[in-house]
């Protein structure tokens, strides 16, 4: 099989609205590459397969596969271990972004030029924080998760030592980042950011939420609640890796803050903090584990 230039996963939930965007964005950013783009769509219940259905790709080839939970770290497990292609540069793209047209060109260039880089994140263009977070993204050690790229050597690695993101994960890319600035092995491997680098020809935009819409209202409450549930997975990930590696991570996300709990606390620096900090583990107590589950392919090649 022919080694693809780009190998590109895009993980949506409920995104009709800028889906079929996203995709043309996509499609122009591998204008002269050979690419493919795989589609997943985690759990989702609105009209998002029907939109991609309908659209006409002028560069790269794309098919659609269907999860019936919604969980990123599940869909992204699946594309790693089962649905990736030959590639210099695997991509994952969040469904709610569009990219600037050169910015796989940049990011590949980037991986190209340094052996040492073995994931690069793209830029934010738009949104309150766009600024602080690509000042960030630039001092390395930042993996942006909606749109980044990795080195197929170190996808090999990952898949060869079994390392799975835990199922009901918030905090995938943040995961996922550090599995990259170790280098695989957070308890003799020290985090070094040069391994995870930012490109600033490489850039995406989002929709910001808006405060007159009852449905970006309701996003934005439980983008928070997940959040403080984010920072309790991130005190539950350290106390595992740097004693037993990204092996002693569970299945499970929830099983892993639970355990937590059984010794620590959650830090709450703000009443903010604490309110949505006791809405996460309210929802932790009532959250039922999923089991891993295959993707369905609905078309494409």
């Amino acid at each position: 099989m022919p080694v693809l230039d780009f190998d590109i996963a895009v993980y949506a939930v409920n995104e009709a609205a800028t889906i079929g965007a996203c995709i043309a964005s996509i499609d122009r950013a591998c204008a002269g590459r050979a690419a493919h783009i795989s589609v997943l769509l985690n759990g989702t219940t609105d009209h998002s397969a029907e939109i991609l259905k309908g659209l006409r790709l002028s560069h790269a080839a794309m098919t659609v596969y269907r999860f019936p939970v919604a969980d990123k770290a599940n869909a992204i497990n699946y594309f790693l271990y089962d649905l990736r292609r030959a590639a210099s540069v695997h991509f994952g793209v969040d469904a709610y972004t569009t990219i600037g047209e050169r910015s796989f060109v940049a990011m590949a260039a980037a991986l190209a030029s340094d052996q040492k880089v073995l994931a690069v994140a793209a830029l934010p263009l738009s949104g309150r924080s766009a600024k602080l977070v690509a000042d960030n993204t630039m001092k390395g050690g930042m993996l942006n998760g909606q749109c980044y790229g990795l080195r197929p050597d170190f996808v090999d690695r990952l898949v060869a030592a079994g390392y799975r993101l835990p199922l009901q994960l918030y905090r995938v890319d943040g995961l996922l980042g550090s599995m990259v600035a170790h280098d695989l092995d957070a308890p003799n491997s020290p985090w070094d950011n040069a391994r995870l680098i930012g490109v600033a020809d490489a850039g995406f935009a989002l929709t910001p939420l808006s405060v007159f819409k009852w449905r970006d209202i309701r996003r934005q409450y439980s983008r928070e609640v997940r959040q403080a549930r984010g920072r309790m997975e991130n005190a539950a990930i350290k106390s595992l890796i740097y004693s037993g590696g990204y092996g002693a991570l569970p299945e499970n996300a929830n099983d892993m803050i639970r355990d937590w709990l059984k010794t620590d606390r959650p830090t709450v620096r703000s009443l903010r903090e604490r309110y949505f900090t006791s809405a996460a583990l309210r929802q932790l107590r009532l959250a039922r584990n999923i089991d891993p589950a295959p993707a369905e392919r609905l078309f494409g090649c």
